[in-house]
């Protein structure tokens, strides 16, 4: 490695981050970390928990991270359902249709430890507020901080969303739009088992997960992501007692009774668009290109799908002996994920919108629509497999290959 040069300077404190530096290690890459905080320490306590596609636990497996997880056997979305109210529709997802568990389960805490336990750094010598100054240099980027020091790299890869500073240096400019909604996030502990089953629940104010979590020391525990109106949010956190009996009245008939193990925590719910996944030597992956409605799980599943393609694509370059953004590769992947990732957030937010709406016609289309899907196997496939990891062509770590195996 020359000095002060890397093939990646990496941006970010998060999963993203740290799965994108796991990539530049197996790649053999240089690269250098910049983050918001210390890298390896200070592991935050998060009370989600993820899912993780089959696809998505491939790719870290061969990436060298192994994640307790807990299977998803079967998923069951209705409508209705919860305490006293009836069920209007429903649709069933079962391991038996594709011959594999649909989806994994783990605590956010566990996969950042499991991360940092593959890659192995100490804290990040630089942070993003001391960054003060990026370029372009000739074909490479110069990266210049408040105690003036530099170094130059080949590409710049942001993981979360950019500062102010830095969105004027890129001329980004984010779309955001706020749904109105707040998403509450607990650990729960049950007497019932859950037998590896997750549910979703549609009600009017938005959906109500129950993702089941490992058993410990003979407990049983899943994991709750509920959604509101964000004006009812803080009459829900009013108590944890009161939320305790909430639960108990909605979600015993599935679960039995119900406790708070971890949480609750919240956070408000925002979709983020507009910006292009390549921009002045720049590559932009998960937080830092967008933001979507988490009813489907698929928020992480996306960073590293984005990912799986950079890892690709730095392959390509290394045997075409090119530089990174002169491969084919890399505009393949800016205009795929452009198309893949705006028909999954406006799908997302399609379906957020009807069962939000109490209209006659609302009814009739969300019920037809989850008729149509249980019943046509075609189309039930297409979707687990879109959700396992894409249906149509996947980048080799997301089957389980090293980066480069198979052209994509």
């Amino acid at each position: 490695m020359k000095k002060n040069f890397y093939d990646l300077v990496i941006f970010g404190s998060g999963l993203s981050a740290k799965a994108m530096s796991l990539v530049a290690r197996n790649t053999g890459q240089s690269f250098k970390i910049i983050t918001d905080k210390n890298f390896g320490n200070n592991i935050n306590d998060d009370t989600r928990s993820l899912a993780l596609s089959v696809a998505s636990k491939k790719m870290l497996q061969v990436l060298g991270a192994e994640i307790k997880t807990e299977a998803v056997k079967k998923m069951i979305v209705i409508e209705g359902g919860l305490g006293e109210e009836k069920i209007k529709s429903r649709l069933t997802f079962d391991r038996d249709l594709v011959d594999e568990d649909i989806a994994f389960i783990a605590e956010h805490s566990v996969i950042e430890k499991s991360l940092d336990k593959a890659l192995k750094l100490k804290d990040s010598e630089f942070t993003r507020d001391e960054v003060i100054d990026i370029q372009k240099v000739n074909n490479h980027t110069k990266i210049t901080f408040k105690n003036k020091k530099s170094f130059l790299c080949e590409a710049v890869i942001f993981t979360e969303v950019l500062n102010s500073e830095l969105q004027k240096i890129y001329n980004v400019k984010y779309n955001f739009f706020e749904y109105g909604q707040t998403a509450l996030s607990a650990t729960l502990r049950h007497s019932k088992t859950h037998k590896g089953y997750a549910f979703q629940f549609f009600q009017k104010n938005g959906p109500l997960a129950l993702l089941p979590m490992n058993n410990k020391r003979g407990n049983n525990y899943s994991s709750l992501v509920w959604t509101e109106k964000t004006d009812n949010i803080s009459s829900l956190l009013s108590s944890k007692k009161s939320l305790e009996e909430n639960l108990n009245n909605l979600c015993s008939d599935y679960l039995g009774e119900i406790s708070i193990s971890k949480g609750p925590s919240s956070f408000i719910l925002k979709k983020l668009t507009g910006i292009k996944s390549i921009s002045k030597s720049a590559i932009f992956v998960g937080d830092a290109l967008r933001a979507m409605h988490p009813m489907a799980g698929q928020a992480w599943n996306q960073s590293l799908r984005d990912i799986a393609y950079i890892a690709d694509s730095i392959a390509e370059s290394q045997k075409l002996g090119l530089g990174l953004f002169q491969c084919p590769s890399i505009s393949l992947f800016d205009k795929k994920r452009k198309i893949e990732t705006e028909a999954l957030i406006n799908s997302i937010g399609f379906l957020n919108s009807i069962y939000d709406a109490d209209t006659s016609i609302a009814k009739g289309l969300r019920r037809n629509i989850m008729k149509l899907a249980d019943n046509y196997k075609p189309l039930k496939l297409f979707l687990l497999n879109e959700a396992s990891g894409g249906a149509l062509t996947r980048p080799n770590l997301l089957n389980g290959l090293k980066p480069g195996s198979n052209i994509i």
